[in-house]
């Protein structure tokens, strides 16, 4: 990868990007509030999340460098059966494919979910495809842990350690060839998110 490109990966990855993903924990606040997840089995649970999701992502990430983006859209909007995970998803698409028009001129379609947005603008910038999907899923994987950070007990040198154990599961969903994903748990604390009593996250 030339210089220009990874740079532009490194922005585009970079878990702070001013897109709104920190106010979004994907139901893991319905999780931890249950007691289900803890700083504990951290680590574990986003193995098996990479497994599942992680792998789900990847996928249709890759399938938006060559595939018609808005039907992909379309495809992995049923595939995520809980509406506020969908909706933080199309909206987190949304505003990453608007800054990226913004300050690289670019002209991705905006009504996309976050993966398809990402792989569309990595594809439209040049960047190579297997750092793009690795890169994805990093981000990801940091946004969940930092997620965590305000909702459980868990300091910044364990939760940099969760993060670097993970490097291998990060790279066996990248390479993820079949579409599958059965997660119910997170799916189900998703959908329950909005009656918790107190709320940090939107999602």
């Amino acid at each position: 990868m030339n210089p220009t490109s990874l740079l532009t990966l490194l922005q585009l990855a970079d878990s702070a990007i001013p897109i709104g993903a920190a106010a979004h924990s994907f139901g893991l606040e319905t999780l931890a509030s249950a007691g289900l997840l803890r700083a504990a089995n951290l680590e574990d649970f986003l193995k098996a999340w990479l497994e599942e999701a992680g792998a789900l992502e990847a996928i249709f990430l890759r399938r938006a460098y060559t595939n018609n983006a808005r039907d992909l859209s379309d495809e992995l909007s049923a595939r995520k059966l809980a509406g506020e995970s969908r909706e933080a998803s199309l909206k987190l698409g949304r505003r990453f494919a608007q800054l990226v028009n913004s300050i690289a001129n670019t002209q991705i379609e905006t009504e996309l979910h976050y993966s398809i947005a990402f792989g569309c603008a990595s594809a439209a910038l040049g960047i190579d495809v297997d750092a793009a999907v690795l890169a994805y899923l990093q981000q990801s994987v940091a946004g969940l842990v930092s997620a965590c950070q305000r909702l459980m007990p868990l300091g910044q040198v364990a939760a940099a350690r969760v993060v670097w154990n993970l490097k291998p599961a990060i790279i066996q969903a990248a390479a993820a060839k079949e579409v599958s994903c059965f997660m119910p748990l997170p799916e189900l604390a998703s959908m329950r998110h909005p009656w918790l009593e107190t709320r940090l996250f939107i999602s």
